[in-house]
């Protein structure tokens, strides 16, 4: 039921809309416009006021044609870059870009694909339960918008989340919480020639301190890492400050308390046998999640990828996305596989029957829960 040719071109259109993460309002515009001429409610939220952006979240209700439980449909409006002058490329089945713009199908293809599900229930008269659709701003930069979602916000016991780079068939089951850090190394200046002696090297106190962490992978979803380094002001002073910011995450909250502790206990330690002293802050940037095999979502999810002709395959994946946010909310989401690749760069590119499959499972995922009547 679904159409190929209306999908493609929904997605070739949106991309075509420039909105990178805070500049999102023409997108937000043609997707209401959408919406109603479907028949839904739709209201934009102040989501875009709490991080200087010119538009918020877009929360859009269609009811019901059986007494069901409603479902949660979500995409986000954004992309990392502008899409300005995107020129389609499509040859052997794929939809790229002429390699001097992104593509954008992280994630106007989510976007489009919500489109197309919502079309064919109107179209074809298919019974369903209540729809509700969050497509959220600013995801790229921190998902911003997600983070203003309220539980309240929805009725939806759960939903499902069409932004994941994996191919259709795939859908994550743990992703992990997400903590940046700064450390703050302080020493004393001196003369590095004249009387280096007198300083406290806080270079020095900073490197044994890194080589101390277990940089890299630590499992599936969990990982640590420095990012940026900054300090010392010439070659001939002991220098007294230098400033490092990294991250760690895992999807299980007792490691990933170990692993700050872990943190703590290489800059501390060094900082104390070296005279030094250390500020250390930790952030949360969003939250983590697991999921049993036995989790509403994956069983409904699972016998409607199998409908589609495809395996159901888990993943655990190490990113962060708008699920993390709303799971953490309060707000049960499964992200799911529709295909993009390379995304966030100049050779993005999406399989038309890629774009077709994930579309089939979300329409799926929609009458499965109606069969519930």
């Amino acid at each position: 039921m679904i159409n190929t040719f209306r999908l493609v071109q929904n997605f070739l259109t949106l991309g075509l809309i420039d909105g990178i993460h805070g500049k999102e309002s023409d997108v937000a515009k043609e997707m209401v416009r959408r919406f109603t001429v479907l028949g839904l409610e739709s209201r934009i939220d102040e989501a875009g006021s709490t991080f200087g952006g010119n538009t918020g979240n877009i929360h859009a209700r269609l009811e019901g044609t059986v007494d069901v439980q409603p479902v949660l449909l979500c995409a986000h409006t954004d992309t990392v870059q502008s899409t300005k002058g995107l020129k389609h490329v499509l040859q052997n089945g794929t939809i790229a870009t002429d390699g001097t713009t992104i593509l954008g199908g992280d994630d106007r293809s989510g976007l489009a694909i919500i489109l197309e599900i919502l079309q064919t229930l109107h179209d074809e008269k298919i019974p369903h339960g209540p729809i509700e659709v969050l497509c959220t701003v600013c995801e790229e930069a921190g998902m911003h918008g997600a983070k203003f979602v309220k539980r309240s916000d929805f009725s939806a016991p759960f939903g499902f989340v069409f932004d994941c780079q994996a191919s259709p068939g795939n859908y994550i089951v743990e992703a992990p919480a997400a903590v940046s850090f700064k450390a703050t190394v302080k020493g004393r200046s001196a003369h590095a020639a004249v009387s280096p002696e007198k300083g406290i090297h806080a270079i020095e106190i900073a490197s044994k301190a890194i080589a101390a962490l277990r940089l890299g992978r630590w499992d599936h979803t969990g990982m640590m890492n420095i990012g940026t380094i900054h300090g010392g002001t010439s070659i001939n002073v002991v220098p007294d400050l230098v400033e490092i910011t990294g991250e760690t995450r895992n999807a299980n909250e007792e490691k990933l308390q170990y692993q700050i502790d872990f943190i703590k206990k290489a800059f501390h330690t060094e900082a104390a046998e070296l005279g030094g002293s250390i500020d250390l802050t930790f952030t949360e940037k969003y939250g983590g999640y697991q999921f049993t095999d036995d989790n509403p979502m994956i069983r409904i999810a699972s016998t409607a990828i199998r409908e589609a002709g495809l395996e159901p395959t888990p993943l655990k994946y190490a990113g962060g996305s708008d699920a993390n946010v709303l799971n953490k909310n309060g707000i049960p989401m499964l992200n799911l596989g529709i295909g993009f690749k390379n995304a966030h760069s100049y050779q993005e590119y999406i399989a038309v029957e890629d774009l077709i499959a994930a579309a089939q499972i979300g329409f799926n995922i929609v009458r499965q829960i109606a069969k519930k009547n």
